[in-house]
């Protein structure tokens, strides 16, 4: 699994697409036009899995590895929250 900054990812693979100046890299490198369908999709807060495996079992991995997120301030409930009045055995602050 990759994580990082989509600016830093995108150099990355910006950095693998460009053609190299020195006569002996150019003869190792490839031209990889299908990487830019990749930095396309860089967007926002993204993660990249590659596998030379079944995807049914990474996705088995992920699935195991879920946790629910905390709330955040000014997100909307999915529900109706009701808390009836009395004590709740929270600070006031």
């Amino acid at each position: 699994m990759v994580m990082g900054k989509n600016t830093l990812l995108k150099k990355a693979i910006l950095d693998v697409m460009t053609e190299p100046t020195d006569a002996e890299a150019k003869k190792k490198w490839v031209a990889r036009p299908d990487l830019q369908k990749i930095m396309d999709n860089l967007v926002l807060n993204t993660g990249m899995i590659f596998t030379n495996g079944d995807l049914a079992d990474v996705k088995k991995i992920l699935d195991s590895q879920v946790r629910e997120a905390p709330a955040r301030i000014g997100s909307f409930a999915p529900a109706d929250v009701t808390i009836p009045a009395g004590p709740t055995g929270l600070d006031p602050k």
